[in-house]
């Protein structure tokens, strides 16, 4: 990059810089260009954040020989936007890319799923409350609605939130003519107490026997709690239902499936399912533009 180029893409940075500043060590993940607005979105692999900076030809190709590399990242906080105002490789021996874990868009052997424990239920209402919900089930599925809200929780508020499964035995819906085998939503934890965020269905937090109760259709009936999809299978006529209680990474039945059956892992989003998922919501292109990934969506 030639000295004139470099004075400019300072110059722009310098633009966009605030009073409080911040700063992030992150991998770039994925850079595109805004087709609402001149401004270019850089996804972070750290904390699956946007971040943006004004849209030009050199700022595009600088951030493009970026992507896949470990970098520091000034900026600052204008409303609901994070605006670049620095980034640059970090220097050899800066930071321990391994022990910082700084690409959850990919599979990482050391990463510990935790579900974070949140201070009170008043905190879970209001994360809940905060939850993007367009309400129509007619134009979506569960798990993609629940791959979204949970992707929102941590994307933005820091969460680590679980996703609670209900799986109907073959028993069940013989007796209930049933059209699901199975239901899942997102769940939180608060001082050690679960609570299930269904958007769609429910008006508030639930515990997670309200929950099962709502689509079980009877407080009576017990839904036991395994750890193991393969119990499921194998109890088809011995049980009305079953929960499973996954990391927020599990999107649909088949990656539990292929974990316990096929010991496939999962500590990591998917960008491409996290691009399908996001069809959810309306207005999906505005509110995940920066998930696009520039490929035709996955169809389940």
């Amino acid at each position: 990059m030639n000295k004139n180029w470099f004075i400019l893409l300072l110059a722009c940075f310098i633009l966009q810089a605030k009073a409080h500043a911040e700063s992030i060590v992150t991998t770039v993940f994925n850079v595109l260009e805004s087709q609402r607005s001149e401004t270019i979105l850089v996804l972070s692999a750290s904390d699956g954040r946007i971040y943006k900076t004004k849209k030009n030809k050199e700022m595009l190709k600088y951030l493009k020989e970026l992507q896949g590399k470990v970098v520091v990242l000034n900026y600052s906080i204008s409303g609901e936007e994070n605006l670049i105002t620095s980034v640059r490789v970090t220097r050899p021996n800066e930071v321990d890319a391994q022990t910082l874990d700084l690409n959850h868009f990919r599979y990482n052997q050391l990463r510990q799923f935790a579900p974070t424990d949140l201070q009170s239920a008043t905190q879970v209402e209001e994360v809940f409350n905060d939850m993007l919900n367009d309400g129509d089930r007619k134009r979506s599925q569960c798990f993609k609605r629940a791959h979204m809200w949970s992707f929102d929780m941590w994307s933005k508020l820091g969460i680590n939130s679980q996703k609670l499964f209900i799986f109907y035995t073959k028993r069940y819906v013989i007796y209930e003519d049933f059209e699901w085998w199975f239901h899942v939503a997102p769940m939180v934890t608060a001082q050690g107490v679960d609570y299930v965020l269904d958007g769609t269905f429910m008006q508030k937090p639930v515990t997670v026997k309200e929950w099962k109760d709502y689509f079980i259709k009877s407080d009576k009936v017990n839904c036991p709690i395994i750890d193991n999809y393969k119990v499921y299978q194998d109890n088809q006529m011995t049980k009305l239902c079953f929960l499973m209680k996954l990391p927020m990474y599990y999107l649909s039945p088949l990656d539990i499936e292929n974990r316990d059956l096929n010991n496939v892992q999962r500590n990591h989003w998917v960008l491409e399912e996290l691009q399908d998922a996001r069809r959810a919501f309306k207005n999906y292109t505005d509110v995940y533009e920066g998930l696009d990934n520039g490929k035709a969506t996955i169809t389940y």
